[in-house]
């Protein structure tokens, strides 16, 4: 049984060991910063279709190539109206300086997924970005975690209304990865091991039911980068190796396809600036929201790689300091496998052309028109026509 003093000094060493703990804490919070940050963002968007009414699907949220509908034009739709908050983010970021070098975390989630329109509206988080980069002193880092792909230089891409913009040229991917970063005295170099997925289409020429069912990879998309820069122009130049595999029970098999990129920003007197993307290659998943699959399946089971080759050019003009537009052409053309029987998509193009106001430098009002193409393999076409406004406000 514990005497009073006992109890006491039981008390006092607890009270020790809580202001010690207290104290360490403080000081663990002192060393590191936190930050957040994020965005409202609300848009209302008139869309027609060629070939058909509304899309029903993400194609009505944002451009989404594959969505448009090919016809003889026998169909066309009428002007519907869809409007959203979803887009919304919002992001928490740490640093800490270490013995070691800086340790910075982020994480970023927006709500870009479901809802229901007759009710709430409700719409489910998302995760876009969860990772930490681990700087040393000399300058080189690692980065692990799902963010931006190594083969994506997001600095080129130009400001839109729409939640991408260049969508059929432009090469746009968040997944998980291993990233090393070296600096170099006339840019940097990186190295990322990716994860890998496949998508095909099937001996019959028809996407295959489930991919991840079949997805049989060994290896992780391999991504080699370098960023320089050259007067006025900042540029990324990229190469990728990718293991396509798959294994339907029935046949295991892999093919090795490789693809690069080329990207930029040239910039201008007054504000005004040129971006700039070209890729080709395997791209598959890589080029205008999985538009072209990664190849074909032969009748014996042989994987037929697609080749795609896209890009884009946009001009950004700033009219006053609150004012500018830009003006976008993007473009991807495919070199399908001859073993895809059916009518899969060929070409797609889209051009935008928005206003951007903002009274105020975290506050932007804007509107744009963007015209999509699509084109099938038997020359078949659907277009959509699409007028979009939007209201952002940044913290």
């Amino acid at each position: 049984m514990s005497t009073p003093n006992n109890y006491s000094k039981k008390n006092a060493l607890a009270s020790a060991v809580l202001l010690c703990s207290s104290v360490l804490s403080t000081q663990a919070l002192a060393a590191t910063e936190f930050s957040y940050g994020g965005y409202i963002k609300f848009d209302a968007i008139f869309s027609q279709y060629s070939d058909q009414q509304r899309a029903g699907n993400v194609g009505d949220d944002f451009l989404v190539p594959s969505t448009i509908a090919v016809g003889d034009g026998s169909a066309e739709g009428d002007m519907v109206y869809d409007s959203n908050a979803k887009f919304s983010r919002l992001n928490f970021k740490t640093v800490t300086d270490t013995d070691a070098g800086q340790v910075m975390g982020y994480i970023e989630m927006d709500f870009n997924a479901g809802q229901d329109e007759r009710l709430t509206n409700q719409a489910s988080n998302g995760l876009r970005h969860a990772f930490f980069k681990w700087t040393h002193e000399s300058g080189s880092s690692l980065l692990t975690g799902q963010t931006w792909s190594t083969f994506f230089n997001v600095g080129a891409l130009p400001e839109a209304v729409d939640f991408i913009g260049p969508t059929s040229g432009s090469i746009f991917i968040r997944q998980q990865q291993v990233r090393y970063t070296m600096p170099m005295a006339s840019g940097s170099f990186m190295i990322g091991a990716e994860n890998p997925s496949v998508s095909l289409y099937d001996d019959r020429g028809t996407p295959t039911a489930n991919d991840n069912a079949i997805d049989d990879s060994t290896l992780p998309d391999l991504i080699a980068r370098f960023d320089g820069k050259a007067g006025d122009i900042s540029f990324s130049a990229a190469a990728m190796m990718r293991q396509i595999r798959y294994n339907d029970g029935a046949n295991d098999e892999a093919e090795n396809g490789f693809a690069v990129t080329f990207s930029g920003k040239y910039a201008m007197a007054n504000g005004n600036d040129i971006k700039f993307m070209l890729s080709s290659g395997a791209l598959g998943r890589y080029i205008a929201l999985n538009a072209f699959r990664d190849g074909g399946v032969e009748a014996d089971g042989a994987i037929d790689l697609n080749s795609v080759t896209g890009g884009y050019l946009a001009y950004k003009h700033m009219w006053s300091s609150k004012v500018r537009s830009t003006f976008m052409y993007a473009f991807a053309e495919a070199d399908n496998s001859d073993s895809i029987t059916s009518d899969v998509t060929k070409s797609i193009n889209n051009i935008n052309v928005n206003l951007m106001y903002s009274p105020a430098p975290k506050l932007t009002l804007g509107a744009e028109y963007i015209m999509a193409e699509r084109e099938t393999e038997s020359g078949a076409n659907g277009d959509l026509s699409r007028l979009q406004f939007t209201s952002k406000w940044a913290f």
